[in-house]
């Protein structure tokens, strides 16, 4: 009877612990979280800007896209150096966030366009590589074009400050479309 009574005493207890223990328990330790901390002498990593329009709206997007370095690459000048051949996926990736923004997707075209462009403005008419400047080459890109009454007709240039990317932009322009091209911009090359 005594040894009964024991059992029961200690299945008595642990119902207890278990009902006492049975409520949620709060896994937020509140660890502190220090800010990430970013190195201000680390070089900066290629980036690739490319100029991409919409050519119904002619709003110019400037598309900002970081490639990873290699372990092997050495900076020069404070930039890593950017791939020789840019992958052509990452000029599809520039067109597609234009043409996430365009009300027509086929209107999105990269920003450097060929002579009558303006009488034919698809895809075909504009460059891909001419459209983009890598940030270990250049830190501005700029566009000059010409309002042709329907879309606007524009060329790209690449350089290190935004008067000399403005001014390879417009001579570049006015090189392959024989016209004066007065509307200029200038985005610098830089991080996304």
């Amino acid at each position: 009877m005594a040894v009964r009574r024991a059992v029961l005493a200690v299945a008595a207890a642990c119902a207890w612990l278990g009902a006492a223990r049975a409520v949620p328990v709060d896994f937020d330790l509140k660890l502190y979280q220090p800010p990430v901390v970013v190195d201000s002498q680390a070089p900066a990593g290629c980036t690739v800007t490319y100029l991409v329009a919409d050519t119904v709206n002619n709003d110019i997007y400037a598309v900002r896209m970081r490639i990873a370095a290699a372990e092997t690459d050495t900076p020069i000048d404070r930039r890593l150096p950017c791939p020789r051949a840019v992958p052509p996926r990452i000029g599809v990736r520039a067109l597609d966030s234009c043409t996430s923004r365009a009300a027509e997707p086929r209107a999105c075209v990269f920003a450097d366009m060929g002579r009558g462009f303006e009488a034919a403005p698809e895809l075909n008419g504009t460059a891909e590589n001419f459209a983009r400047c890598a940030s270990d080459k250049a830190t501005d890109i700029g566009v000059a074009c010409f309002a042709s009454g329907g879309p606007m007709v524009c060329n790209v240039g690449c350089g290190n400050s935004p008067a000399e990317a403005a001014a390879l932009a417009r001579a570049r322009c006015e090189e392959k479309q024989q016209r004066s091209c007065p509307l200029v911009a200038t985005v610098p090359v830089a991080a996304p």
